[in-house]
């Protein structure tokens, strides 16, 4: 026995499926006639063609086309029967007939839209210095310190006759506390840096409401036809305008601390004096020869 080939095998399952269909359809005629009333007899369709013959025709088709081809001999066939309507089977691909072939649905991905996060803003620090130097000359050291400041970029803030205060950028900060801690020996050093962006924030909040209530007096003032009521509207005008001065002295005040740097140096002398010593002679009369101011040592 010859092995058949999967395409063999399913053109033979079509030829199969081609004369069951026509079989069954060959001898429905015959029960609807005898169903029916004498009266009501439907006319006999014209008998389908044999089955051997279209078998026969089909022995050189694929499996797809024969399918093709069952679905639709058994169509016609369908509309020779009364009572049997079929639904027409779809061509080979899925499409209906009459009706463009829907094009395959692919699941787009929308995309991923990730938020950016909002910019975190700079911490604003003050930064604050207090130094102790023990030096030989306090003067001298004094005017190094007021003149490193100004090459620097900062400026003299105060002077005594022992310390000296002077504002430094806040970029150049580090580089004048190492300047500083040269001109003599560091005894106390104490650095602080002050975190006041709340403070800021909250300072320019309640800014941006009090201009908005001084504004809208404004406007309340303007409108105002009664004097008592225009002497009040001035009253809180000029209590809010006051709130105003306030705050924004503070912020100035706020940004030149953290724009400038503040570094306190106080400065301790060293005594200059001589020191004397004494050399002890090992016999009482070598000091009765006078050797003894010969060997003191300055």
């Amino acid at each position: 026995m010859a092995k058949r080939t999967p395409l063999q095998l399913s053109a033979m399952l079509g030829r199969v499926l081609v004369g069951l269909m026509l079989a069954s359809c060959a001898g429905a005629p015959m029960m609807f006639k005898e169903a029916s009333s004498p009266a009501m007899v439907a006319p006999e369709p014209p008998p389908p063609p044999p089955a051997p013959a279209l078998a026969s025709s089909m022995s050189g088709l694929s499996f797809s086309d024969s399918a093709l081809l069952a679905g639709r001999v058994g169509a016609e066939l369908a509309q020779l029967t009364p009572g049997r309507r079929p639904s027409p089977a779809p061509p080979h691909g899925g499409a209906v007939p009459g009706k463009p072939a829907a094009a395959p649905e692919t699941a787009v991905e929308a995309p991923a839209t990730t938020q950016a996060p909002a910019p975190r803003r700079e911490s604003l620090l003050i930064y604050t210095a207090t130094l102790v130097l023990a030096v030989y000359q306090v003067d001298a050291s004094l005017t190094h310190i007021e003149e490193l400041a100004r090459t620097l970029g900062g400026y003299l803030a105060s002077r005594t006759d022992a310390a000296i205060v002077v504002r430094i950028p806040r970029a150049r900060f580090q580089e004048a506390l190492a300047e500083v801690a040269k001109v003599g020996d560091v005894l106390h050093r104490e650095v602080e840096a002050q975190d006041v962006s709340d403070q800021v924030v909250d300072l320019e909040a309640r800014l941006k409401n009090a201009r908005a209530v001084r504004d809208r007096l404004a406007q309340l003032l303007q409108g105002a036809t009664a004097t008592k009521d225009a002497l009040e509207i001035e009253k809180e005008l000029a209590r809010v305008m006051g709130d105003i001065e306030v705050m924004e002295g503070k912020l100035q005040l706020f940004a030149d601390k953290i724009a400038y740097s503040t570094v306190t140096v106080r400065f301790q002398p060293l005594s200059t004096s001589d020191v004397h010593v004494m050399a002890r002679l090992p016999f009482p009369w070598l000091q009765e020869l006078g050797l003894g101011p010969l060997l003191q040592v300055k």
